[in-house]
């Protein structure tokens, strides 16, 4: 558990980081809390919330495994298959991080939570995985050369988790590139009450051959003898719903489309995002009220989009400190008093 505390925290240290310069900035996180529904609407930040929590749990856990702080997994085993054996000279050795045993833990601890089976339910077990499985495309392989004199003979090598910037970069690009999708529950198959129906009315309808008296006197035995031989009835469970990529119509509505299935390496949300201008708990929204803001750039941290629209306060600073100081023998020191003027802005 002090790896997934560890791991809770990389997360929201990252999502602050990767969103300094939007509107939304990760700080709506209570109490530094990254477990649960803390983005109330299924958005793209909320996909990136899931994803980069479920990323930093298994990061955390597979660095406790290679330190030996966890008694339950320790180095990656050194079994490969013949993909993944290095080139002549070359052997797998040390200690590789074992990223499939905190890819599982992460697995059993976040998604247990998402039991209810609806569409956001399945939306963030999806931003979940694609999380975990980022860590895992990012392992690097170092090597150490054997050999006399440094001749590199024989070269050990090793997989090490990249650093955690690597990770947040890697998702943030994801989160640009995010998916909207819907749930749908596919129809269910036919059921045994139809099949009945059907065989009810054939047995109704059944001529009768011959002259045998036992057959022409007991038609109704001939349906019931048909009837008793039909298959017993069997329980259909219920389809489980599951997300397809949502396609635009070119009026503007939404369609299922050819119901393709997301990658499962890439963010999905549910939801458009709100403008995070003005304060809306509801939406998850606290405004950019107060927030600082670059005068000259138009990115995101502009003031034009970061305020916007309704304008920014100007705060100057003067800053005045020791400057250009020179040793006079003997024995004095003589400094310069140096002035500086900033500016902050601030959104309206």
């Amino acid at each position: 558990m002090p790896a997934v505390g560890e791991g809770a925290e990389l997360g929201l240290r990252e999502c602050r980081h990767q969103f300094r310069h939007h509107r939304w900035n990760c700080s709506h996180v209570a109490n530094d809390q990254v477990f649960g529904h803390v983005v109330v609407v299924g958005s793209r930040e909320a996909a990136f919330t899931y994803a980069i929590s479920s990323a930093g749990v298994t990061y955390a856990v597979t660095a406790a495994c290679s330190r030996g702080n966890i008694t339950a997994c320790g180095c990656e085993p050194t079994v490969r298959t013949r993909k993944e054996l290095p080139p002549n000279g070359w052997e797998w050795g040390g200690c590789s991080a074992d990223v499939t045993y905190g890819m599982r833990f992460a697995r059993r601890f976040l998604d247990a939570r998402e039991v209810e089976g609806d569409a956001r339910s399945l939306m963030n077990l999806h931003n979940n995985k694609a999380g975990r499985k980022i860590v895992k495309a990012l392992l690097q392989t170092e090597c150490k050369c054997h050999g006399v004199s440094g001749s590199c003979t024989v070269r050990t090598c090793w997989r090490t988790l990249p650093s955690f910037r690597q990770i947040g970069d890697a998702l943030m690009k994801k989160y640009y590139r995010a998916r909207p999708v819907i749930a749908i529950t596919p129809p269910p198959p036919p059921t045994m009450q139809n099949l009945d129906t059907l065989h009810a009315t054939s047995a109704e309808m059944v001529p009768i051959l011959g002259n045998d008296a036992k057959t022409q006197g007991k038609p109704n035995d001939v349906g019931k003898m048909r009837h008793d031989r039909q298959p017993p009835k069997k329980t259909v469970k219920p389809r489980r719903p599951h997300l397809v990529l949502k396609r635009t119509k070119p009026n503007g509505g939404s369609s299922v489309g050819q119901k393709r299935i997301p990658k499962r390496n890439e963010l999905v949300f549910l939801q458009p995002s709100p403008n995070y201008c003005e304060p809306d708990l509801a939406q998850g929204s606290l405004g950019t009220q107060g927030r600082y803001c670059n005068r000259t750039s138009k990115g995101t941290d502009g003031c034009d989009l970061m305020c916007c629209g309704r304008g920014y306060n100007t705060h100057q600073f003067t800053r005045t400190w020791q400057c250009r100081c020179k040793f006079h023998w003997c024995c004095r020191v003589h400094c310069e008093t140096c002035t500086e003027r900033t500016e902050e802005y601030t959104c309206k």
